[in-house]
């Protein structure tokens, strides 16, 4: 599933690469402006987004997808872009190699996708 709004990977990328040794993921929202959410604000994000038409599916998928990203620093992250009307699209975005490991995680998150 490709990523729905081609002209934002350049500054996804740029801020991929300022966050990179950080743990975290890149949240899009209605205001077409990427933005780094640390791990420590990750549980008020998932609260938060309870509260959007479909927040549970995407906060569980959210959820399921950033346990293994912070078992370890790498420049690959969770990336959400989400819509006030409830739509979403979820995966993960990195400017290294291995994408082995990283091709086993974007299909479990398209089955996770599929269950919706």
């Amino acid at each position: 599933m490709a990523f729905p709004v081609p002209a934002l990977l350049p500054l996804i990328e740029d801020l991929l690469f300022e966050v990179q040794w950080l743990e975290g993921l890149i949240l899009v929202t209605d205001s077409q402006s990427p933005a780094f959410v640390s791990k420590s604000q990750v549980e008020n994000l998932l609260l938060r987004l309870c509260k959007y038409p479909n927040g549970k599916i995407v906060s569980q998928c959210l959820k399921k997808s950033i346990n293994k990203r912070f078992t370890s620093k790498c420049s690959y992250k969770p990336v959400l872009l989400l819509h006030s009307n409830g739509r979403f699209w979820l995966g993960i975005m990195g400017l290294g190699h291995g994408k082995s490991k990283l091709t086993k995680e974007v299909s479990h998150l398209n089955r996770c996708l599929k269950l919706t």
